[in-house]
């Protein structure tokens, strides 16, 4: 998966919690929380590369 379209989750992510601390519950914290795992897996290619671009 690409940093973008994790990067894209992650937000999906923050608005999930942010609705589910608001009361507007669409998802269970438990179905939240194996979302975030699942892009947690999706990050790891990332977890020990450098961010430094070539210009």
């Amino acid at each position: 998966m690409s940093k973008l379209k994790i990067i894209a989750r992650l937000w999906s992510h923050i608005t999930d919690l942010q609705l589910y601390i608001a009361g507007n519950r669409k998802k269970s914290l438990e179905q939240i929380e194996k979302e975030l795992d699942l892009t947690e897996m999706y990050c790891r290619p990332y977890a020990d590369t450098d961010d430094v671009e070539e210009a």
